[in-house]
């Protein structure tokens, strides 16, 4: 089982914040459907379910059609967006600082 990042702990285990979580983390890179839901670890149907709230919300917007797959891309303009991904960026800092300062720990023992 893949370890949760910091920022999915933080915010709870929930298939609205894997999606946040992927989509913040590849933030420049545009996903299908199935993309997301895969890399999310959740269900398609699932995605579906919430798709048309991001959509709505402006927090994921349709980029370019690939044949008949449509693909989207977190919104990085979106003031809500970015202050998620301030708390991603900040999180994942600290979880860095945090793993180096361990590290160090051990080596000095």
């Amino acid at each position: 089982m893949e370890e949760k990042t910091l920022f999915v702990r933080f915010l709870g285990d929930n298939p609205k914040i894997r999606v946040l979580d992927m989509l913040i983390t590849g933030r420049e890179l545009e996903y299908s459907i199935s993309d997301i839901a895969k890399q999310a670890g959740i269900g398609r149907a699932t995605f579906y379910r919430m798709m048309d709230e991001l959509l709505k919300n402006k927090i994921i917007t349709k980029t370019r059609k690939f044949g008949n797959i449509q693909l989207y891309k977190l919104n990085i303009n979106n003031e809500v967006v970015k202050g998620l991904i301030n708390l991603y960026d900040h999180t994942t800092d600290v979880a860095s600082k945090r793993e180096i300062k361990r590290q160090k720990l051990e080596a000095v023992q």
